[in-house]
């Protein structure tokens, strides 16, 4: 029997959709062709495999043809093992033919080197570069306030955050002893992270040495506990330190002018600090001006002297005023931030011959036709999406793009109202999103309930406040591997209470996991609007339509008894669009059943990379111990018939 649990196999068995595109979709981002491409290789030196990590490709006329490529760089797209990257351009200038370029790279294998193609010289082709989507946060105030959702601000003795043509202003405009303004991520990061922030240092009052400014991490519980803050005053930031505070080994380290920043006031330039971790689990920190390092600025911990903080921090920003009261006000002005991976040994980056016209672009080969997939009217295109707080605003707009109208939102109590900008501007563009809620292991009828329902309830309030209501609940079962007939008998219970707690509010969808068997199947239809029918687990996966069809015959059978409407849910290598194989599976259910009553259509699960990621028995072990889910960044694609008009109990 199929014994894994649905959430490690969704870990295991997807790829991030939004990042990804097969060389040969690239003409889908705006049309037209791609009449050059390049090829660089990027070599790991950490000796570490590093996982979405983004890389830096500095271009140049050595290396490039700025002649060949848009002016502005709109036209670039990167291509990894069959995926479009994403990536973010610093700066394209081709007057003086110089480029700065990250890129997001989902893998790279420890001191091996990994293939890139970079494609260019397309007339047609939208500008892509997305910093929300390459970095671990990213901002660059282009709509003139603070990424929403993002920070959380702190202003005193007359201290202001202030926007003026896309740059953030951390002002102190008086004369204060403890004037200050501060922002500060709400997300907080892990060590081996980086701050990237282009800044620049305003004076405007009488006292020249201007305010003091402070750029780091710090205690991703409160600010006081622990700190790693590079910290520049007087003019021209003459004097630059660290200073530095490890709550849990209760020491502070507060070192007197290690360098100095030598910029003028009012110029901009590139400030960078690094968090990490090198050998036996060292900390340290470096700072970095215009991307090259300072070593005076290095900082190691030691047993003896830890100063270097290990748990998760928060970006931190702050301007403020000497305690004196001396009037040095003035501001820190940000053009951009953002946080990316970071590694001490960097990856290095090299690029294959430049082509000329004697030395044509390398011809994009197209994968045979794969032959269209024509679905039955009234179908829903819907994604699950797992990170609300990742999201901005051109994802949904990609989404839409794309024909999608349904999302299924992975929701916790703690995220519910951060989903209503989302959930407000789904439904502005025709989407609707219903909220994603997991039944971990261990969390039953008689266990966890009230955490559960709290969860539900919380949903049914927020859609009485809310600008945005969510469209129904969808719950992924735990797939009862231990104590079968017990741990199944404890969900029917949980699923009546949550019916009990909804009535006729919302509609609800269950996703069924595979191992689940006609008995246990019977008890839901009564409680539930929708099923999703699992044709795979982490052991399994059905790719035929004759198999998908006789595995699942008496689930589907089972449904047509209770006048259930039920779904299938399949795991594949590539969309339909991409691959015949998929196009031909998907379409042959479609035919077989096209007059089954039950029938509502098809869930897709990209397979990426599976044997290097199912879980290990010894994880397996340890994960049963946990009673949460783990955080996805997943993204999973579900095709079927307009579920709403199919469901049983209307919406409040």
């Amino acid at each position: 029997m199929m014994e894994r649990s649905l959430i490690k196999l969704l870990y295991v068995s997807t790829v991030l959709l939004l990042m990804a595109g097969s060389a040969h979709a690239l003409t889908e981002a705006g049309g037209g062709e791609w009449n050059y491409s390049s090829t660089l290789y990027i070599q790991e030196n950490s000796g570490a495999d590093l996982s979405g990590y983004q890389v830096n490709i500095l271009l140049d006329s050595s290396n490039f043809d700025f002649t060949q490529a848009d002016s502005r760089g709109k036209d670039i797209r990167l291509e990894f093992a069959g995926m479009q990257l994403s990536h973010w351009t610093e700066f394209w200038d081709a007057g003086t033919a110089t480029a700065s370029v990250w890129v997001k790279v989902p893998s790279l294998k420890a001191n091996d080197r990994s293939e890139i193609k970079l494609y260019y010289g397309n007339p047609l082709a939208e500008d892509v570069s997305s910093g929300a989507s390459t970095f671990e946060l990213f901002d660059d105030f282009s709509e003139s306030r603070l990424a929403f959702g993002a920070w959380d601000t702190n202003t005193n003795g007359g201290g202001q955050i202030v926007f003026s043509s896309g740059v953030c202003n951390l002002l102190v405009p008086a004369k204060h002893p403890n004037g200050f303004a501060v922002i500060k991520s709400k997300k907080d990061f892990p060590i081996n992270s980086s701050l990237v922030v282009k800044r620049k240092k305003v004076t405007t009052g009488e006292d020249t040495r201007g305010p003091i400014l402070e750029q780091g991490f710090v205690d991703a519980r409160s600010e006081t506990r622990s700190w790693v803050l590079m910290q520049t005053e007087l003019n021209n930031e003459a004097f630059v330190t660290w200073t530095m505070k490890n709550d849990k080994d209760n020491i502070r380290y507060n070192p007197w002018d290690l360098s100095d920043v030598n910029v003028q006031h009012d110029v901009w330039y590139v400030s960078e600090t690094a968090w990490y971790q090198e050998g036996d689990e060292i900390n340290k920190v470096s700072w970095f001006k215009n991307g090259v390092r300072d070593p005076r600025m290095d900082v190691v911990s030691t047993e003896e002297n830890p100063y270097v903080p290990g748990a998760n921090m928060k970006v931190f920003l702050k301007s403020n005023t000497y305690v004196d009261g001396s009037p040095n006000t003035g501001s820190m002005s940000i053009d951009y931030l953002f946080v990316r991976k970071y590694t001490s040994q960097k990856p290095t980056v090299s690029f294959s011959a430049m082509q000329t016209e004697e030395q044509p672009a390398e011809e994009i080969v197209e994968e045979p036709e794969v032959p269209e997939l024509v679905l039955p009217e009234g179908k829903v295109l819907s994604i699950r999406y797992f990170d609300v707080e990742d999201y901005d605003d051109t994802i949904l707009s990609r989404f839409n793009s794309t024909g999608v109208n349904m999302v299924f939102l992975r929701t916790t109590e703690d995220s519910i109202w951060k989903s209503e900008r989302f959930i407000k501007t789904a439904h502005e563009n025709g989407i609707k999103v219903y909220a994603m809620l997991f039944i971990p292991e261990g969390i039953n009828a008689t266990s966890g309930k009230d955490q559960f329902l709290s969860t539900v309830n919380a949903i049914l309030d927020y859609n009485t406040k809310s600008l945005a209501d969510f469209d129904g609940i969808d719950i992924t079962l735990d797939p009862c591997t231990k104590d079968t007939e017990q741990a199944c008998q404890d969900n029917i219970l949980l699923l009546e209470e949550v019916r009990n707690v909804t009535t006729d509010k919302i509609p609800l969808a269950v996703d069924v996991p595979a191992s689940y068997d006609l008995t246990e199947l019977a008890g839901f239809s009564d409680n539930v609007d929708l099923f999703v029918f699992l044709a795979y687990d982490a052991e399994e996966q059905l790719g035929s339509t004759s198999a998908v069809v006789d595995a699942l015959a008496s689930k589907m059978g089972q449904a047509r008894v209770d006048d259930s409407k039920a779904m299938i849910d399949l795991m594949v290598t590539y969309l339909p669009s991409e691959n015949a194989t998929t196009s031909e599976l998907i379409g042959g259910l479609y035919d077989y059943y096209s007059n089954d009553p039950a029938f509502s259509g098809i869930v897709m699960t990209l397979e990426s990379d599976y044997s290097q990621v199912v879980p290990t028995e010894e994880e397996n072990e340890d994960e049963s111990q946990s009673k949460g889910i783990p955080g996805f960044g997943i993204v999973s694609v579900i095709i079927g018939f307009s579920l709403v008009s199919h469901l049983k109990k209307g919406r409040r």
